[in-house]
């Protein structure tokens, strides 16, 4: 269809140029503000400007020290002396000559800021890299090797260490040799019970050596995915199973089964309930339920578990969703394909593979981008299970950084750790739709 130059700007007006300026207002000036905020040190509580200041340190600190007599007029305009307490309040309302308020305008924050800047009265410090290079050197925030100690000094020397346990994190990890001797002195090897025994009774003197020597070398080396490591775990396995079980749901429910209505609304369902519901709900199942069913006690307090039971919940809560969308792509593949390749022979695996995936692509770019970006920067079913405890097991990268903000208030170092994610979702997913496009047209 052609359209003449004033349509095409009044089209421009009321539907492209709104969208742009909330654009630019909800996320490119966020944006920017938060990569501002990344290179300092603010607390988030202290304000950017003091709204009082004592009568002493105003006059003498920063009225005294700058130099220019219109900057010290411009600052007074604004700080008025309050007798009783001797200090300096800033009016945030300011009088004009008629007498009618106004409210600080943005221009005048920035020039007062500049002003006690020049005389060092900043609440905000630029420290330029320092927030990414800390955050890449905590050791709780990226994946690493450490060492877990087996045994400590204040327990009873063990007399059976099995073979294995005994060479490979006890034997491998002692570099002195008289140590390794007496090691091996006290300690023989028992072929028929495939084991190291401790032989007699030590002395004082010996027993203490013993202690000291497991003490220091019985360890072996764990990864410890840390927050960058469980995040990825996260999203790893819950887009793919997540993904999976919708798939699998919306192939089962495509096809002529009674009541498959009902259990359309049943799957989906999970999406509708209350975050608070879903949490009480699975809490009880993992304190009451599974430990009867699997003799398994502990299982969101456990260091191994917990991280498998939140992916566990949020498949649970987010397949039903994407089955949605995996059930409408099915419903637009035309019936005459599907029917035609039945009459050529194909069988049910080949229809699958060669007619209805290739199909269902543009669903699966939707849902792929939907689950990846929903698990780079899940929050609430964590903080609702486990508040990314025990330890720090279970925290992505989202709670951390809540968790830096608001209870250490470290707004400059998590607002770094958010730009960080950011872009980490900005290339991962956009990484993913190219490609998905891409394949969708050579389709």
């Amino acid at each position: 269809m052609i359209t003449n130059k004033k349509t095409k700007a009044f089209y421009f007006i009321i539907f492209l140029l709104p969208a742009l300026l909330l654009y630019g207002l909800f996320f490119i000036f966020p944006l920017f503000q938060g990569i501002k905020y990344s290179f300092t040190d603010w607390n988030g509580i202290v304000p950017e400007i003091p709204f009082n200041i004592a009568k002493n340190e105003f006059e003498n600190n920063i009225l005294a020290k700058i130099n220019n007599p219109h900057k010290s007029e411009y600052l007074l305009k604004f700080y008025e002396l309050d007798e009783p307490s001797s200090f300096y309040r800033l009016s945030t309302w300011v009088q004009e000559d008629k007498g009618e308020p106004r409210k600080l305008t943005n221009k005048e924050r920035k020039e007062i800021k500049k002003i006690l800047k020049s005389v060092g009265i900043t609440s905000i410090n630029y420290i330029g890299l320092d927030n990414f290079k800390e955050m890449f050197k905590d050791k709780r925030f990226v994946p690493r090797f450490e060492r877990r100690y087996l045994y400590n000094e204040f327990d009873e020397l063990p007399t059976v260490l099995g073979k294995r346990s005994f060479k490979k994190k006890l034997l491998k990890n002692i570099t002195d040799e008289n140590e390794r001797e007496f090691l091996l002195s006290k300690y023989h090897f028992v072929k028929s019970k495939s084991a190291y025994i401790l032989d007699g009774e030590l002395t004082e003197e010996e027993t203490t050596r013993m202690k000291s020597i497991l003490g220091d070398n019985m360890y072996e080396k764990v990864f410890v995915r840390g927050v960058i490591g469980f995040t990825l775990f996260f999203t790893l396995y819950n887009v793919l199973l997540t993904n999976l079980l919708a798939l699998t749901l919306a192939l089962i429910l495509d096809t002529k089964m009674k009541y498959k209505n009902l259990l359309r609304s049943m799957f989906f369902l999970p999406n509708v309930i209350s975050l608070i519901i879903v949490a009480y709900l699975w809490s009880y199942m993992f304190r009451l339920i599974f430990p009867l069913i699997t003799g398994i006690s502990v299982w969101l307090g456990s260091p191994d578990l917990a991280p498998y039971s939140v992916v566990m919940v949020a498949i649970w809560q987010g397949c039903g969703y994407l089955m949605v969308i995996y059930l409408a792509g099915l419903q637009t593949i035309p019936t005459e394909l599907v029917e035609a390749s039945e009459v050529d022979g194909a069988k049910w695996y080949q229809r699958l593979f060669f007619i209805k995936f290739p199909l269902l692509l543009p669903a699966f770019t939707i849902c792929l981008f939907y689950s990846l970006s929903n698990s780079l920067r899940t929050f609430d079913i964590i903080m609702a299970l486990t508040q990314g405890g025990p330890g720090y097991v279970t925290t992505p990268i989202v709670v951390d950084i809540y968790k830096n903000a608001f209870m250490q208030n470290r707004y400059g170092y998590a607002t770094a750790k958010a730009v960080l994610l950011c872009l980490m979702i900005m290339v991962i997913t956009g990484t993913q739709l190219y490609l998905m496009k891409r394949r969708e047209v050579e389709l």
